[in-house]
């Protein structure tokens, strides 16, 4: 009987060591928009100056592209597709400034623009 009670007070401290690690901070951190996809972040970008396009402005399949005004590192493709714009900035020609997260893309993907991800954004004044 103690060995049966014993066995059971372990289930259940194990049980709540696990579930306190599975919820722990880190995990709901930089939940980004390619963590499904496995795509690793290869540039961090802050504070540049951009024209957001829209469908009529590109020949891209894409909704709206951000076209940076300079050259950016690791922007491979020149333009950047967001995964997260927000719809209050889906406006052709828009002057923004914006940071954010450029992810990897593979060499059999063929992109209009790099995999990126919007962590701040606004009018460019």
């Amino acid at each position: 009987m103690k060995r049966l009670n014993m066995l059971k007070v372990t289930t259940i401290a194990l049980t709540f060591v696990f579930a306190t690690l599975s919820c722990s901070e880190s995990d709901e951190q930089n939940v980004g928009c390619y963590q499904e996809e496995n795509r690793k972040i290869i540039e961090t970008v802050s504070n540049f100056s951009a024209t957001i396009l829209g469908p009529e402005s590109q020949d891209c399949p894409l909704d709206f592209i951000i076209d940076p005004d300079g050259e950016l590192p690791n922007n491979v493709t020149g333009r950047l597709a967001p995964c997260n714009l927000d719809d209050s900035f889906k406006t052709d020609s828009l002057k923004v400034q914006v940071s954010g997260f450029i992810y990897e893309s593979f060499e059999f993907e063929d992109i209009c623009g790099d995999f990126f991800e919007i962590t701040e954004i606004s009018l460019t004044p």
